[in-house]
């Protein structure tokens, strides 16, 4: 265990974490923790002059989980320290000073960290924990990178990289920032726009080559879709629920996309 005495002038705490997945501010002074997928306590840091209570502080959480450092009080103190005689000088001394700022500067971290942000101040919702992704982030990402992905995201904020539980809702918000670039009803667009979206983003579905789909019209908000695959009627019924699903996200909610035999469309054209 580290000597209270270390922690005088230990620098090691009073450095700034890399990504954290929380920090919290009181009195001009902040403390940032980073989690792992576990909600275990891998990194912790603290700004200002060198403190011995808030170094103690690191010290103490450093390999924790968010369950035991949530019940931190002054025993744990006592029993990391309790053959140190200059711990028990120094909270002598400094009592009110210990009480009332680290362990009040964790607890607000730790609310933080669970979304009770509205206990301090209005802070955008966390998406990924395990770096401390919040929601503002994201769209500060989408909003500035022409051709956001999870990959360019992942390169400015390490979001996804972790866990991965905050993937799926990644991709949401993806999705979401595409339908606002494109999003228009399909009323107020000429057919001919309709028709090149809507075989752009037939083009990327995954079953579209195997099934050898092809865009065959648009009218009244319907879209019709051929495919040449032997299939039976439940895998054909599938498909298009899934078809409609994927299209419906990518270009308009509206629009209703039948799924349909290629031996169904007459081969004349015009």
């Amino acid at each position: 265990m580290t000597k209270f005495k270390d922690l005088l002038t230990k620098e090691a705490f009073n450095t700034p974490v890399e990504f954290p997945s929380v920090t919290a501010t009181l009195k001009g002074r902040s403390l940032s923790l980073r989690f792992d997928s576990k909600d275990i306590v891998l990194h912790a840091g603290y700004s200002g002059n060198v403190d011995p209570w808030y170094s103690s502080l690191c010290s103490l959480i450093l390999g924790k989980s968010l369950n035991d450092i949530s019940f931190l009080t002054w025993k744990s103190w006592e029993e990391a320290f309790k053959d140190d005689q200059l711990f028990w000088d120094l909270r002598q001394e400094q009592e009110e000073h210990f009480i009332n700022e680290p362990l009040e500067l964790l607890k607000a971290a730790l609310d933080i960290f669970r979304g009770r942000e509205y206990l301090y101040e209005e802070v955008s919702p966390l998406i990924c924990r395990c770096f401390g992704v919040r929601e503002s982030d994201v769209l500060e990402h989408l909003n500035k990178e022409p051709q956001p992905t999870l990959e360019s995201l992942a390169g400015v904020s390490k979001a996804g990289m972790g866990c991965r539980s905050c993937v799926p809702q990644l991709k949401r918000w993806l999705v979401l920032h595409e339908e606002k670039k494109h999003g228009h009803h399909f009323k107020a667009r000429p057919v001919v726009d309709w028709l090149v979206q809507i075989d752009y983003q037939l083009a990327k579905f995954p079953h579209t080559q195997d099934w050898n789909m092809e865009l065959q019209g648009m009218k009244d908000g319907r879209v019709s879709i051929s495919f040449d695959k032997k299939v039976t009627q439940k895998e054909e019924e599938d498909m298009a629920r899934e078809l409609q699903v994927f299209l419906g996200r990518v270009v308009d909610l509206d629009l209703a996309f039948f799924l349909r035999a290629a031996r169904h469309f007459s081969k004349a054209k015009g």
